[in-house]
């Protein structure tokens, strides 16, 4: 199966990325999120926030064919958190009487 990998900040140089900082690999059939690391060689502690098609990860999950993961180091973390939490429909949704 096929999974993109989506690098921020650092990262971009420690795993071989485009010009955007992603990746397309190759996985096989019942890959977790943690097959990921051992295959692009990366150290659990190098990534502080792991996305899986848009959303924060609580676990070590299983990969879906065509799945987007967004991995971030430390550093980045903060802002990551910031600027989803940002972006949430919810979080900009206007209370009953506000405009």
């Amino acid at each position: 199966m096929k999974i993109t990998i989506k690098a921020g900040g650092p990262l971009r140089d420690r795993i071989e990325c485009n010009g955007a900082g992603e990746n397309l690999l190759e996985m096989p059939e019942g890959s977790h999120v943690s097959d990921v690391f051992f295959a692009l060689g990366l150290e659990f502690d190098a990534v502080r926030v792991i996305m899986k098609n848009g959303r924060a990860l609580q676990s070590d999950e299983a990969l879906s064919d065509g799945d987007r993961l967004g991995m971030f180091p430390r550093e980045l973390a903060f802002n990551t958190m910031t600027a989803i939490s940002f972006f949430n429909p919810l979080a900009r949704k206007e209370k009953a009487g506000e405009s």
